[in-house]
């Protein structure tokens, strides 16, 4: 229903107009003003969705009062019998402009133009709140676990993204390190995403799930509810602090970039790859796990594949290797330099095509 209010300070053309609105159906007149004050106080009262208004008013005219309006103000369609006004119209950026007397088919148009406008700004509404409901669930800074410097940040392609991640403790010298993308992009990979990472999140919490036994729960969960038509590649793993011993595990995710460290110096380089299927890919997966020792100096890089899929301008594609000559250009920095880093350097890759997937990194560096 589209809520409207109408101004003018001749009561027979609001008659007029509301008989005709109240043919429509779908648009309730909310309001009525004859005069710029009363119309301030009614739209302030009402906050309609559309604006009816006449031009030539006393005191303050139409097109005064519309761009006195503040943000975020009704669409505004102006109904006079000057057509004069046009211009005047356009410089506030009217939906519409209607001569009097005003016939039910340019009415009819006018109203059509709008709902498509209501829909888009729906729409945008809808994805700035859901943005902000999934950037809620990712930590801010990451928590601090004894013995290792961990930092992640994501770009999303659009507001609402299908990457996630996120680092919490579940036992006194335990941490979970979580990454991961829900296949699609928008609000339907956004919705997969938030519902694996909290189903992560409470399995590891509350059942106290290893690696393996807690992504096959999670992966039964996700295609239970979408039936394989939606899925999320992710890598879950366990730090034990006291030891720094890794175990993790791969759903069907790019390989963990590990350069590993002997005596302290950054040597040798191993990739993690998948040790499962993606989650709710198929129905009941089963998952290994990649036991891996932290010592000093080690550095984990755990990405989306926005990173190495990147294409250039020339459609030339980041690739793996890239990333590792960034890594090792970065393995004396923090994590969060590392990060940053990594972000930057997508950024720049990608010149003007900058919207092609969603960006996410996570880094745990042995200290």
């Amino acid at each position: 229903m589209i809520r409207a209010v109408l101004v003018d300070d001749e009561p027979p053309a609001r008659v007029r107009m509301r008989q005709l609105l109240d043919a429509v159906g779908d648009v309730s007149v909310v309001g009525e003003a004859g005069n710029a004050d009363e119309a301030r106080l009614v739209i302030q009262a009402t906050r309609p969705d559309l604006l009816f208004l006449d031009v030539e008013m006393p005191e303050v005219r139409g097109t005064a009062l519309a761009a006195s309006l503040p943000e975020p103000r009704p669409f505004i369609v102006f109904a006079t019998a000057f057509e004069t006004y046009a211009l005047d119209a356009i410089a506030v950026d009217a939906t519409d402009y209607l001569l009097k007397p005003v016939s039910r088919t340019k009415l009819a148009a006018t109203l059509d133009r709008v709902r498509a406008r209501l829909a888009t700004l729906t729409t945008e509404r809808d994805i700035v709140a859901a943005t902000k409901v999934q950037s809620d669930m990712w930590p801010g800074a990451l928590p601090k676990i004894a013995g290792f410097d961990c930092a992640a940040a994501s770009l999303p392609a659009r507001g609402v993204g299908g990457d996630f991640y996120d680092v919490f403790a579940i036992a006194e010298s335990q941490w979970a390190l979580l990454l991961g993308d829900a296949s699609g992009k928008g609000v339907a990979a956004g919705l997969v995403a938030s519902a694996v990472q909290a189903r992560v999140n409470t399995a590891a919490r509350l059942a106290h799930l290893d690696p393996q036994a807690l992504m096959a729960a999670v992966d039964r969960d996700v295609y239970a509810t979408t039936d394989g038509a939606r899925y999320a590649t992710a890598i879950y793993g366990v730090i034990d602090a006291s030891t720094s011993r890794l175990t993790i595990v791969n759903a069907g995710h790019p390989a963990i970039l590990i350069r590993q460290a002997q005596d302290g110096v950054a040597s040798t380089s191993v990739a993690l790859g998948a040790t499962g299927p993606a989650l709710g890919l198929i129905e009941a997966g089963t998952f290994g796990a990649h036991e891996i020792m932290l010592a000093p100096g080690t550095l984990l890089v755990a990405y989306t594949d926005g990173v190495s899929e990147a294409r250039d301008d020339g459609d030339a594609e980041f690739g793996e290797d890239r990333l590792m000559q960034l890594i090792d250009g970065y393995r004396e920095r923090s994590a969060a330099e590392v990060c940053a880093a990594v972000l930057d350097t997508i950024r720049q890759f990608r010149g003007s095509r900058q919207d092609q997937d969603d960006v996410t990194v996570l880094v745990v560096k042995a200290q």
